[in-house]
Formats: structure tokens, sequence, C-alpha cells
């Protein structure tokens, strides 16, 4: 396994360009020259990631200028080519070099589609369902500020399937699907069925808690869990004034290479907290600042993320996940308790992943930030919703991760498709891991009421 630190080591100087330029050819016939040099075990491990990123780069930014534009117009009405350049500018097409062409990101029109309002008059085809979730969204936020508490029972069923191509009957898989923690209002957690017999089922409380198979593929088998929760969630009025004097200081270190204390993420957590004392007010400052100018954007795996916290604060973009780590670093820096947590989102009308933050000011414990949450509240006018994502939570979370950066149980042997986190699922053979490319992820809602 590669030490994930590494990556906050610079490339060489020569290799940069040619990443930059877009020669991954050039790239790797580098690295695989300055490996065979004496260099110390970080740049090795750096070299060899660089390597693995450039290869998933690759199958992340596919589409060719011409390719886009003719991929937008068929799903935008009047769409144009100097429509196009400005949101490429504009960073909501997001783009790299690949090979010396400028390619756009996969999800480069999913992404346009989502964050800006101005084009959803124009969608040949209009998302019947994103107006029904946003509408119990708000009224259940809403029920929770009035009542005070919500609480839902929800039962899904989710799996993996590999691909015919990446099949490879009579093999030994391991198969890690995730499942809920018992986070904070999470109970009742019943496994119900699986379509295997599991070798592990992680604790409870495990930090990113999976159920693990191990099994001999016989062809076109899917690994599939059903389970059933209850998600209670109170309303925590938030006030200044009541914020204790003593603070703890746990979750305020460096996680690296992701929760990084770099000169500019301290520059900027000083400028935004200013001579603040009150880390309930300096968490409110950084939430507001995220909210207020951090859009939100899809963005590549975070796999080719050299430092995602960074990465949301120099480009102003990113999506849940980036967000919310932003958010935590910013906290940990101004002397804030924050950490991660992640898992799905399960509305009556969807079910996805997603992620958000946490932190911790005494006397009220362990309080939520959902900067992505706010921030689409906000864009909508509701600066109610907005502040209610500020301390709170809505009861459509399954929780699986609680922790960033956290290893299975029992632990993977090669490099995860997502080395951070675990949503949708991770697969890996005797002798290397199975990326998501190469299989499908599949997600099922088979009861959601409130209880």
């Amino acid at each position: 396994m590669l030490n994930i630190e590494s990556l906050a080591v610079n490339l060489p100087e020569d290799i940069q360009n040619l990443v930059t330029y877009g020669d991954f050819e050039g790239a790797r016939r580098l690295i695989d020259l300055k490996l065979k040099k004496n260099i110390g075990n970080m740049l090795k491990d750096r070299l060899i990631f660089e390597k693995e990123r450039l290869k998933r780069l690759e199958t992340e930014y596919i589409y060719p200028f011409e390719e886009a534009l003719k991929l937008a117009a068929s799903e935008i009405k009047d769409f144009t080519r100097e429509e196009l350049e400005s949101l490429k500018d504009e960073g909501y097409a997001d783009w790299a070099f690949v090979n010396g062409k400028l390619m756009f990101h996969r999800r480069f029109l999913e992404n346009i589609k989502k964050t800006l309002p101005k084009i959803k008059g124009r969608l040949i085809n209009s998302d019947e369902n994103s107006d029904k979730e946003s509408d119990i969204l708000n009224a259940t936020v809403k029920n929770i500020i009035e009542q005070g508490q919500k609480s839902y029972y929800i039962h899904v069923k989710t799996g993996v399937k590999l691909k015919k191509e990446a099949e490879r009957v009579g093999e030994t898989v391991r198969v890690y699907l995730p499942i809920p923690t018992a986070e904070k209002g999470i109970k009742n957690i019943k496994i119900l069925s699986t379509s295997h017999e599991p070798a592990f089922i992680s604790p409870e409380y495990h930090p990113a808690r999976t159920v693990y198979f191990e099994e001999n593929l016989k062809g076109g088998d899917v690994f599939t869990v059903e389970y059933s929760y209850e998600n209670h969630v109170s309303y925590t009025k938030l006030d200044y004034n009541e914020v204790k004097a003593l603070q703890p200081d746990f979750y305020t270190d460096e996680l690296l290479p992701h929760i990084a204390f770099t000169p500019y993420l301290k520059n900027l957590a000083a400028k935004i907290v200013g001579c603040e004392k009150n880390p309930l007010k300096k968490a409110r400052m950084i939430y507001d600042y995220i909210t207020l100018n951090v859009k939100y954007s899809y963005v590549r795996s975070y796999s080719t993320i050299l430092n995602i916290s960074e990465y949301a604060a120099l480009n102003l973009k990113g999506d849940c996940g980036v967000q919310a780590l932003l958010f935590i670093t910013l906290c940990r820096i101004a002397g804030v308790p924050a950490k991660w947590q992640s898992g799905l989102y399960v509305n009556p009308h969807r079910i996805g992943c997603h992620d958000w933050a946490q932190f911790y000011v005494e006397p009220y414990g362990w309080l939520y930030a959902d900067p992505s949450f706010g921030a689409g509240a906000l864009r909508k006018g509701s600066s109610e919703v907005w502040d209610f994502y500020f301390g709170n939570i809505d009861p459509f979370r399954m929780p699986a991760n609680s922790e960033f950066q956290q290893e299975f149980t029992p632990k993977k042997a090669f490099l995860r498709s997502d080395p951070y986190d675990n949503q949708v699922g991770e697969i890996e053979y005797a002798d290397g891991n199975v990326y998501s490319d190469d299989f499908e992820s599949m997600m099922e809602i088979i009861d959601i009421h409130e209880i």
C-alpha cells in the first residue's frame, strides 16, 4: 500500500511540466527513469502514485471541444460555441489537457445542468423529481425547526456488479459494501439480507463500516446488501452566548494530504475569522465564507486531486465533499474541532452519494455543517434553510463513514478507487484493484417513511 501522505511531495520540475501540458506518455517515461535513481521513499511513492493518477485522469476527461459542444447542444436549447467557451472560463465546464489536447470532464454537462438556474428553462428534458426533492426537503426542515425533531425509517438495497470485460471467472474477488454506522441519531440498524455469506461485518461504530465478501467468481455475480435503520434528528437552536470558555482540542490536527495547514489556507482562515475568539462564531464565519463564495461543482475523482481542501480554496468550486473538507480544514486551523461524515442521501424521491461535516462546540457537542446543501438553499432564496444547515441536519442520511481516509476491516490490499471514502463499494482481485469504471453500482429505495 502506498503512503498517501506522499501526495504532499512535489513532482520533479520536468515531470510536472509534462503533466501540466498533458503529455502523459512523456511523464510516464520520465517517472520510470527517475524511479531507477537513488531517491527518497516518499518521492518514490509519489511517482508511483502519479502514474496511477494519470491513468485515472485519462478516463475522466473524455470529450474534446467539438464533441462536448455537440453533446451540450443536444440537451440545451440554443447552446452555442461562445457559451461553452464562457462556461469553461467561469469554471462550470471542467477541463484539462490530456495528451496535448483540451478535454472536458465526463460530467461537465451534468454539472452545467445542475448548477446554473438560467439553464433550467432551456433543458430539452427536465428532471421532474428535482422539484419534488426540493419541496419535501424544505418542508421537512421547516417541520424540524417548528417541532424540534423528526424521525424516519429507511430501508434500502445497494450493491455492485462487475462489468463483463472485468470478470475473471474462477478467481477470488474481495468486495466491500458500505453499511450504516451507529452515528448520532442512527438507531436499530439491521442487516436484512445479503447476496452471499459475509466473510466479515464491521462493528457498528467502525469509522468506515462495510460488509465484506470473499468469493470465487461464477460469472454474472451481483453482490448486494439490504439493510434498514432509523434516523432520529433533533433541532439544536444555537446561541453564541451559551458557548463555554473551556473547549476541547481534539480533531484539530492535520491529516495529510487533504487536511493540510498550508500557508494559503492559514492565511485564508485568519482573514475569515479575524480576532474572533468564540468557536461557534468562528465556525459560522467559515460556513458563511464557503456557502457565499465556493460554487457547487462536480469534480474529478478525489484520487486525482492532490490537496482537496486547497483545491476548493484556490478554485472556489467543489462538490459536497470538497466543500466539507474545506470547512473541516479551516475549522481545525482556527482551533475548532471538525471531522468528516459521509454515505448516502436517501430522500423519498432519490438515493445517491453525499458528504458533509461535523464540528464540536461546548456545550452543544458535535454539530453538523453541510455547506453544499446550505449554499443550494441560499441560491434558491431560502435563508432559513441556509441557517439550518449550520448546526443541524435533515433525517435523509445514511452515514457509513465517520472519519476521512480510514482503513477497512479487513484491510484492503491495494489502493482503493476512492482512497479516502466509501459510498458505492470497492472490489479487488488477488493481484490488484478493480477500478470503479469496471463495475456498476446499484442503489434502491425499498421503503422510507416517517415514524
